[in-house]
């Protein structure tokens, strides 16, 4: 079996960070989550699990159910650990830079609820008021015709 040359190093990619983000140990993920990470079909997802296996890149076992897989990154050696290094410092500034993104958008969301809010406590006392005139006026009618009989 064979992979393109991008579709391979989105699975090398993917199982290199997902690697590192569980400390080089063995971890249980998700088909559907490789899926939707590599942006890949599931024919190609199992395939390519398939070659990485085949090629000596990921160990896999089976996971809690067939929905789950365990794998292990085997490429993790000290010839790489200054890449990896350098990857997890570049993984890390851009969990940061994500973060700060998610704030930035958070913070400009509770804004726009506090216009928003306002904006309905100025409709809901306007309306208040125009409620109190016309029971005013209704109170005035009611004098004037209780008056007439």
């Amino acid at each position: 079996m064979k992979l393109k040359e991008k579709t391979y190093k989105k699975f090398v990619d993917f199982f290199e960070k997902m690697a590192l983000k569980h400390g080089n140990e063995e971890f249980e993920i998700a088909y559907s989550e490789i899926q939707r990470d590599t942006g890949v079909a599931s024919i190609t997802l199992k395939k390519g699990i398939q070659v990485l296996r085949e090629d000596g890149i990921i160990q896999v076992s089976p996971g809690r159910n067939t929905r789950y897989g365990k794998f292990k990154y085997l490429l993790n050696n000290n010839n790489n650990n200054n890449k990896h290094h350098s990857d997890n410092n570049s993984l890390k500034k851009a969990l940061i830079s994500q973060e700060e993104s998610d704030i930035d958008l958070l913070i400009k969301q509770q804004k726009n609820m506090q216009a928003s809010i306002e904006q309905l406590r100025l409709r809901v006392r306007t309306q208040e008021m125009a409620i109190s005139a016309i029971l005013d006026r209704l109170a005035v009618l009611e004098d004037q015709v209780g008056d007439n009989y």
